[in-house]
């Protein structure tokens, strides 16, 4: 492993706050995502002040809506160019394919990154939403369909890591929430896993938040997931 992994969510609507907290942990980490939570209180402004730390950013709106209203927002997303931006693949292959092309006709180096199933979901609440299919299931058709459409990657679960690597190999980077230090607890999220369990599965980019975030010493606890995986 060459670089740190770990892409650390800054999950406040107060950018005063996130950007000391972003000062402490900013050596022990390999980027930032930025989610609902911080666009919808500090928006582009916020974006602009995090941007001077230099690190990769990671842009995690889950685009998700008809194909042209899609295809606008991501090409608001793209001129700021983020490392990584997501889309959910369960939006279908017309607004897949016209994320791709949207990003080929800008020459953007941004990967677009597909959202399988939210880590909330687990088999028992799943069909709430209609699906009668297991999280497996689904996750394995949506990564077919991200193959199908060009996306550059995947959201998947620690738990879906495993399987996606040996069916697919390296076709799709694979970007996982759900990730916890050693001593960590699980909050909302129902399928998760420790950083190297999912290193050592195949994950390439690990998305940490409340395990640094809500730490008693944010800059410790990064440096200490960092420490489990190399």
């Amino acid at each position: 492993m060459t670089k740190n992994p770990i892409f650390c969510a800054i999950d406040t609507s107060n950018i005063d706050k996130a950007i000391e907290l972003i000062d402490k942990i900013s050596p022990h980490i390999g980027g930032i995502k930025l989610g609902l939570e911080f666009f919808t209180s500090c928006g582009l402004e916020g974006l602009e002040k995090v941007k001077k730390f230099e690190l990769p950013i990671f842009i995690d709106l889950k685009l998700y809506d008809i194909p042209n209203t899609v295809k606008q927002a991501l090409i608001n997303i793209l001129q700021f160019e983020p490392a990584y931006t997501t889309l959910h693949l369960s939006g279908g292959s017309e607004m897949l394919i016209e994320c791709v092309n949207t990003k080929k006709e800008l020459h953007s180096k941004t990967k677009l990154i597909g959202v399988t199933m939210l880590t909330s979901f687990n088999d028992a609440n799943i069909s709430e939403i209609g699906f009668n299919m297991t999280i497996d299931e689904n996750v394995n058709n949506l990564t077919e369909l991200a193959i199908d459409c060009e996306i550059d990657g995947i959201v998947c679960s620690p738990l879906e890591i495993s399987k996606v690597k040996n069916t697919y190999g390296n076709k799709l980077q694979i970007i996982s929430p759900g990730i916890r230090g050693s001593n960590n607890l699980p909050h909302d999220q129902k399928r998760i896993l420790t950083a190297k369990e999912a290193i050592d599965a195949g994950a390439d980019i690990l998305v940490v938040g409340r395990p640094i975030t809500n730490a008693n010493n944010p800059t410790e606890a990064a440096e200490h997931i960092y420490s489990e995986i190399t």
